[in-house]
């Protein structure tokens, strides 16, 4: 008998350490500034709606509410918590205070009989409280009876409701109330309050224990003090992260640490050791997929913003370290982005096991050396073809295309008009269409001379990510040498990669002397000047031409020292525009394709024209 009252002494943690004032809340400080002020100010409402998720504090702040409005003491936001209302309230038996789950009253009837009682005095307690949880549940019929008690209820009584899904309520209830809408809290937040909770209770833990339950959370507080509850238990008294993660189910994060190394690596044979090592431990590979999702938006992160986010990461900061200077911040994005579509995939695969091992076989096959990038990125020189008798003004503006070339790639036939009937009988139309079929369809469409020659003297070096192409040695220039130079030749003789280079190509050179370089960066692409890369860029420039890195926030309108006002990144883009309206109107212009339009009504599809 003594074991059972032993037992039954242990009172939950989401019950032991609910709040029981104002300021022992998490979070939600917009609610309590608010009521604190009408409290203080006995600036009080008769009908109060808190509106959220589970767990984040709905009743608990109608009840502080309700301690407040009938302390012994007198009104204030800071009741003693000593008297006995205060002390009757905490307990859940103050006559007073009348607590209704709507979920289980639903009911006209029930609704009713709560109001029959409405205009009696309260017996207690200064305020007649009715706190109706859940009030979304309440029938229509329900509603209407409320509604009349609800705008003009007698001086003594407060309406508290509560409830997780407002948009359920009449449109009539809501105008009657003040709502407050409570946020779910962060991850942070509810990290702390947990070590607080475990400090309190001198419980051994660990922080990246806690950072896993508050993920699981999701943003309510009652949700992880139970799942602290249970990890307490499942440890022995400890908090431990391995023991958290496998309660939990959650994947070994050193999984997607040797994914992301295998990656990185570019190693197939490294790929295929994972693989092999997961079908052997029967992983949840859309859990492990969602773990990828969040690596590479942490890596993202790293790479373009600089820092990391105060939420939970799955993996080291170490690892993501190393990751984002490894990969270009165009590889995290494709990853990140078939990593996304592989979730859905999945879906459609026989197997989750078939739909994963796709996704990583994708990764790998997007995941290009940076060399390779670079040589894709450089736009190749026209190569001169030898001249046919037939035609002496062509030169092709790109390289010759294969023999089998089909022309629907190209051309596409306009709808005919199906209300005129066709002629079959011109045999002399036929032969001329089949006569230009013959002599031009295993031919290259090729431009004149002219335009040739003159593509390529407008050619123009790529301004951006050709940095791989040239040496990796110092050449040994001088910022004398430099100083006249365009500020795009500079950036490719300082050899820049990664987020400085992105960050000296989104800039425009203000000035370059002895001692500094000034920049100014492109207030469209602001995001590029992280703090990391003004570190690399900074220390490049200290390293090669001794001289002192320095921004300026005034955007350049004209030219000093020669030097251009365009950033090197909107260089390329306008040459490259140029170069594809070049190619656009060199196919009008071409006399096979004028021929084709004219004679068997085909046109051109713009979108089918690419540079190569």
């Amino acid at each position: 008998m003594l074991y059972e009252v032993c037992c039954m002494s242990y009172v939950v943690l989401a019950r032991k350490w609910r709040p029981k004032k104002f300021s022992e809340l998490v979070g939600q400080q917009h609610v309590m500034q608010a009521l604190a002020n009408a409290l203080d100010q006995q600036r009080l409402h008769h009908a109060y709606l808190f509106t959220g998720t589970r767990g984040v504090g709905k009743t608990t702040i109608a009840r502080i509410f309700s301690k407040a409005l009938n302390c012994e003491q007198g009104i204030s936001s800071t009741p003693c918590g000593t008297c006995s209302t205060c002390q009757t309230i905490d307990e859940g038996r103050f006559v007073d205070l009348i607590e209704v789950d709507a979920a289980s009253k639903t009911k006209v009837e029930d609704t009713r009989e709560l109001l029959e009682n409405v205009q009696y005095a309260p017996v207690q307690g200064r305020f007649k409280v009715y706190l109706i949880d859940e009030v979304h549940m309440l029938s229509k019929s329900s509603f209407n009876a409320l509604l009349k008690t609800l705008e003009e209820p007698p001086e003594h009584v407060k309406f508290l409701l509560a409830t997780t899904d407002p948009h359920k309520l009449p449109i009539t209830v809501l105008s009657r109330c003040l709502q407050f809408n409570l946020m779910r809290l962060t991850q942070q937040q509810i990290n702390q309050h947990l070590a607080f909770i475990l400090e309190q209770e001198q419980l051994p833990f660990d922080k990246t224990s806690l950072a896993l339950i508050a993920k699981s959370a999701n943003g309510s507080a009652r949700d992880a003090l139970s799942i602290l509850d249970q990890a307490i238990s499942y440890g022995g008294g400890e908090v431990r992260f391995d023991e958290v993660q496998t309660m939990l189910g959650l994947v070994d994060q050193q999984h997607a640490v040797h994914i992301l190394q295998a990656l990185l690596a570019g190693s197939a044979e490294k790929i295929k050791q994972v693989i092999i090592d997961l079908s052997a431990i029967g992983v949840n590979y859309e859990a492990l997929v969602d773990q990828l999702i969040e690596v590479f938006h942490q890596i993202s992160m790293l790479q373009i913003l600089g820092s990391l986010t105060e939420e939970v990461m799955p993996i080291d900061e170490a690892v993501l370290n190393e990751a984002a200077t490894g990969f270009d911040a165009n590889q995290i994005q494709a990853l990140y982005q078939i990593a996304l579509l592989s979730k859905q995939d999945m879906q459609l695969a026989p197997d989750n096991k078939i739909g994963f091992e796709m996704a990583l076989l994708r990764m790998l096959a997007f995941n290009f050396s940076t060399e390779k990038k670079a040589s894709e990125a450089t736009i190749p020189k026209p190569i001169p073809r030898t001249t046919e008798p037939n035609n002496q003004q062509l030169q092709p503006i790109q390289e010759p295309m294969p023999t089998d070339y089909n022309y629907n790639q190209l051309i596409e036939p306009k709808q005919p008009n199906t209300n005129v009937p066709v002629e079959n009988t011109d045999e002399k139309h036929l032969d001329k269409v089949r006569g230009i079929i013959k002599t031009t369809l295993g031919k290259p469409i090729i431009a004149n001379e002219k335009m040739a020659e003159s593509l390529t003297e407008k050619k123009v070096e790529p301004l951006i990510n050709k940095v791989q192409q040239q040496n990796e040695q110092n050449n040994g220039f001088t910022v004398e040498e430099l100083i006249n130079l365009p500020w795009a030749e500079i950036i490719l003789k300082l050899n820049l990669k990664g987020m400085e280079a992105e960050l000296a190509n989104h800039a425009v050179l203000v000035e370059l002397n002895t001692k500094q370089c000034i920049l100014s960066i492109d207030p469209n692409n602001l995001q590029a000047q992280t703090e990391m890369a003004v570190a690399k860029l900074a220390q490049i420039l200290l390293k090669e031409l001794g001289v002192q890195l320095q921004f300026i926030d005034k955007p350049i309108a004209k030219p000093i020292n020669n030097h251009d006002v365009v950033t090197p990144a909107k260089q390329a883009e306008q040459k490259q525009q140029q170069q594809s309206d070049f190619a656009r109107k060199n196919i009008y212009n071409d006399p096979q394709v004028k021929n084709f339009m004219k004679i068997i009504n085909m046109k051109v599809i713009d979108s089918s024209i690419k540079l190569v």
